[in-house]
């Protein structure tokens, strides 16, 4: 039986219209990959702007619990924000990644 969409079939976990659809998804989605960090913004700039924001102030200025490992942009990249040291704070990761590209 297909694990997908539970026809019968001989052998394997999927049957064979199932199989290529997921083949076809896996394709699609290596297609569109992500830019490297380098086109998205992250240049040396950034990369000495963040190295003395996390020198300066070890924990995270979001939860104030855990140790800052990134620099977060206060307004986005993909907003209009830029690398300058007044738009970045240190942020942990997880808080950095589950604020996204939403303003504060």
């Amino acid at each position: 039986m297909c694990s997908r969409c539970k026809r019968l079939f001989p052998l394997g976990s999927r049957c064979e219209p199932c199989a290529s659809a997921g083949a076809k998804r896996r394709e699609q989605k290596r297609q569109h990959t992500r830019a490297s960090p380098w086109a998205r913004g992250y240049n040396t700039q950034y990369l000495k702007a963040r190295a003395s924001i996390l020198a300066a102030q070890p924990l995270c200025s979001i939860c104030y619990s855990r140790p800052a490992t990134t620099a977060d942009h206060i307004v986005p990249l993909s907003r209009g924000g830029t690398n300058d040291i007044e738009n970045l704070r240190p942020a942990c990761g997880p808080c950095n990644f589950s604020r996204g590209n939403r303003m504060t």
